[in-house]
């Protein structure tokens, strides 16, 4: 009587190839698919084109090409399994086969480099199968979800796995807290920490704020997540950061927190992206590219307490120095995490320019900066911006008052170097068709974002790469309310 024990090699190797056709078949699909898109992009036109790219690029493609090659690696470990089982296995003297035991694993994933750099980060992430790292996504969120370098699919994926278990540990604390602690040595009251109830309360309110955001039309995604500083900080994708041709990143500034503006701001970088793909269609509507917007609340941005007194005031750099430190490895995890590099436009509004012109003072693979109502740069030179020559924009509208202060460098709009573009009233032309555009002009601080307005028009053609069809600006005169820098307090 003969036995077999384990898992039949024929039986494996079976699996295996079935796989390895599927595999090959989803990829046939995805082909097709892309020849059928790219025969109608031959022969039609217009907004509903330009939805169906966008889907197809951001959301069908990817799927598409993850489940081939999740197949592929299940079958190439199926193999591997066959291989070690033909290698232990053994006859016993009565001419029993007997096999070893088998189960279908992958060897444990190994921990991230520590303080690894977002080249090194890749470098871990890819080094892995797809088994390992799927394996890494449910059993180890923490250890990729604000790991720059890794692919922004996985850190969503993780992240939203860990939104999940700080709302339960935050409810959790929030429950001890308004029971309150009592001093049993000495049978005194109970006291309530309402300082930290506050806090949590915020933190529970940014997580709110987050699941709002990432419901909302389109594919989102959560690239960042921390709620272990005073206040929350996080950031979200409209788009897809790993496939889009273009990415903007963008940095706001002053009084900014995670559970008042991100819903705002997230609205305001959707329409930029919408309107950067619209523009982009218009100059090559064979071949529209994708666009994908950030909007980083990844740093504590200066609050009004304390507005002149504290280290943490909006009068100094502390914050933005810390925000830039945060900012530089973020910017460069886009490139390393991708198989072919975006154009990269940075972004910045307020002191949140501030913040962004110091993290480009390092080498960031960010290919144009738009900065507005930027009370300086951090440097009186644009030389020290590491972008190429002409790739620095600056923006201000009639009556900001913070872009002409000057108190972290020179007023940017009197920089040399500095390309200066409207947010004026503005009539620019079709790139194809010649038909004549209107744009409203913007004033005050916190109106470039307006949809519609010229200065969004002008961040949406730089975005899409694309600058040669901006509304330029002379930079002197119109909302030159203050003209003057206020001396040594950059530094």
């Amino acid at each position: 009587m003969s036995e077999l024990l384990g898992a039949d090699t024929e039986v494996l190797e079976r699996k295996a190839e079935a796989l390895s056709v599927d595999a090959r078949r989803v990829q046939d699909i995805r082909t097709l698919a892309q020849r059928a898109l790219g025969e109608l992009q031959a022969s039609w036109h217009g907004s509903d084109l330009l939805y169906l790219t966008q889907q197809w690029e951001q959301q069908a493609s990817p799927l598409l090409g993850w489940a081939s090659t999740s197949l592929d690696a299940c079958a190439t470990e199926l193999r591997a399994q066959s291989a070690a089982q033909q290698v232990t296995s053994s006859s016993n003297s009565d001419g029993v086969a007997t096999l070893t035991p088998w189960k279908l694993v992958s060897p444990q994933p190994a921990p991230p480099p520590g303080r690894g750099s977002p080249a090194a980060n890749a470098l871990w992430w890819t080094s892995m199968t797809v088994l390992q790292q799927d394996q890494v996504v449910r059993e180890h969120p923490d250890w990729i979800g604000n790991r720059d370098g890794v692919a922004f699919a996985a850190r969503d994926l993780a992240n939203r796995r860990l939104l999940t278990t700080d709302r339960a540990r935050l409810l959790d604390e929030q429950r001890h807290l308004q029971a309150g602690t009592a001093d049993f040595a000495t049978r005194g009251p109970i006291t309530v920490d309402q300082e930290a109830i506050n806090r949590v309360r915020d933190k529970l309110s940014s997580i709110q704020a987050i699941q709002a955001t990432l419901a909302g039309d389109g594919p989102r995604q959560l690239l960042l997540l921390d709620l272990s500083k005073e206040r929350a900080e996080a950031a979200i994708a409209n788009g897809d950061v790993d496939t889009a041709a273009n990415v903007a990143v963008f940095v706001p500034g002053m009084t900014t927190t995670v559970n008042e503006f991100m819903k705002g701001y997230d609205k305001q970088m959707k329409h930029l992206q919408q309107r950067s793909e619209s523009e982009d269609g218009r100059a090559h509507p064979d071949q529209p590219a994708a666009t994908a917007t950030v909007t980083w609340i990844g740093y504590q941005a200066p609050q009004n307490k304390d507005v002149l007194s504290s280290d943490e005031s909006v009068a100094r750099l502390n914050l933005a120095r810390t925000g830039a430190a945060q900012l530089t490895p973020f910017l460069q995890g886009i490139g390393a995490a991708r198989e072919q590099d975006a154009h990269l436009t940075l972004l910045g509004h307020s002191y949140g320019s501030t913040t962004a012109g110091l993290a480009l003072q390092q080498e960031t693979g960010v290919d144009d900066a738009v900065f507005f109502g930027s009370p300086g740069l951090g440097t009186n030179h644009v030389e020290d911006l590491k972008l190429a020559p002409s790739h620095a924009y600056y923006i201000e509208a009639g009556w900001d008052v913070v872009g002409d202060l000057g108190v972290f460098g020179m007023d940017p709009s009197h920089m040399s170097g500095i390309e200066h573009v409207s947010a004026k009233d503005s009539t620019v032309l079709d790139p194809v068709t010649g038909e004549k555009r209107t744009f409203t002009g913007v004033t005050g601080h916190n109106s470039y974002l307006v949809d519609d307005s010229t200065s969004q028009y002008n961040m949406s053609v730089i975005v899409a790469g694309e600058p040669d069809r901006r509304v330029d600006d002379s930079g002197e005169g119109f909302g030159d309310v203050l003209s003057w820098p206020i001396p040594g307090t950059y530094r």
